[in-house]
């Protein structure tokens, strides 16, 4: 038995999960960007801001995650997410063309059909990486999105749709609340009960976790792949769709560098490019430091730059930090090993 036991000190597992670490720097993020500019900077108008910074870019990371658990990568997801709200503006036309609703679904079949593509190639050509497919893809399909607009815009949608998804708050212990926001916190308790509590959502972590196991116990391992491609495909539309809400038209250039703040998201909030890890609270929490993070540094600076400067230095940290614990942990048993021989 270590000293740390002997004196009660050892520290509980669930205190070292990447979740905690990310509670602390929310908190820390929050304190510090008060401090700075507490007549501005303030949790009512940080909850507004939410539609800005969060809503979009988590429908999008939601799917990321699941193509990140199985080891792979997509950063085609902003530019499925500008086709699908490009072929829903069309479609409907400003209220000249098929009705919105019907716009919507096929919104949805548009990103389902890129990621159906996506799957595919992944799943027939395993000699090429994902990242070089979907690179191609995202190319292609942000492509045809031009072709549709040109250099125009689309928009003219229904009221309900700008003025009351977009911009629309509803009024809760007297805090005003995105409606799109609370369209994606109702989601998210489905989504997790999804991918760790069911048949499914195990599958794909033992498909991230080890392939060749995977394939030998008589999992369709290819189908899995190629279901997840064309979820994450569909999410990524719904990104585009809460996007378009918030910006009331739709450009070819939508979307643009959404893909890697969606991935910068998912592994924030514990998903690993290697596969086999992901955290749906993770997310979240990442989702929510993120926002704190990118309106503090507007507010202040008001330069992308600094922005995503600041956004990169703390993936880097995030992902640093556990590795780096488990590096020092590793060096302690060896340590504590070696000791424990030479008492022998």
């Amino acid at each position: 038995m270590s000293a740390n036991t002997k004196n009660g000190l050892k520290i509980p597992a669930w205190l070292k999960r990447r979740e905690w670490l990310l509670v602390v720097l929310v908190v820390l993020t929050y304190l510090f960007f008060n401090s700075q500019a507490p007549s501005i900077y303030t949790f009512p108008k940080l909850l507004n801001q939410t539609r800005v910074y969060m809503v979009d870019v988590g429908f999008m990371a939601m799917g990321i995650l699941l193509v990140l658990i199985l080891g792979d990568i997509d950063i085609s997801v902003a530019s499925i997410a500008a086709l699908s709200a490009t072929v829903m503006s069309v479609t409907y036309n400003a209220g000249k063309g098929i009705p919105f609703g019907l716009s919507i679904i096929l919104m949805l079949l548009v990103g389902a059909a890129c990621g159906l593509v996506n799957g595919l190639l992944i799943t027939k050509f395993k000699e090429l990486f994902p990242m070089i497919i979907t690179l191609a893809t995202s190319t292609l399909y942000r492509g045809i999105a031009y072709i549709i607009l040109k250099d125009q815009s689309a928009g003219s949608f229904p009221s309900w749709f700008a003025r009351d998804l977009g911009y629309g708050s509803i009024n809760i212990l007297g805090l005003e609340f995105p409606i799109m926001l609370l369209c994606l916190l109702g989601f998210i308790p489905f989504y997790h009960v999804w991918l760790h509590h069911t048949v499914s959502g195990r599958y794909l972590f033992a498909v991230g976790t080890n392939l060749t196991a995977s394939r030998y116990s008589g999992l369709k391992t290819d189908r899995i792949k190629l279901t997840a491609f064309v979820v994450n495909a569909m999410f990524a539309a719904v990104g585009g769709f809460f996007l378009t809400s918030r910006t009331g038209s739709v450009k070819y250039t939508i979307g643009t560098g959404f893909e890697m703040q969606a991935i910068a998201v998912a592994i924030l909030g514990g998903a690993s490019t290697s596969g086999g890890k992901g955290s749906v609270p993770g997310l979240l929490l990442a989702l929510i430091l993120l926002t704190a993070l990118k309106n503090g540094l507007m507010l202040l600076y008001n330069d992308a730059f600094i922005l995503n400067l600041a956004v990169g230095l703390l993936l880097i940290l995030v992902v640093l930090i556990p590795n780096i614990t488990s590096s020092l942990n590793a060096r302690r048993n060896v340590r504590r090993q070696r000791m424990s021989l030479a008492k022998t």
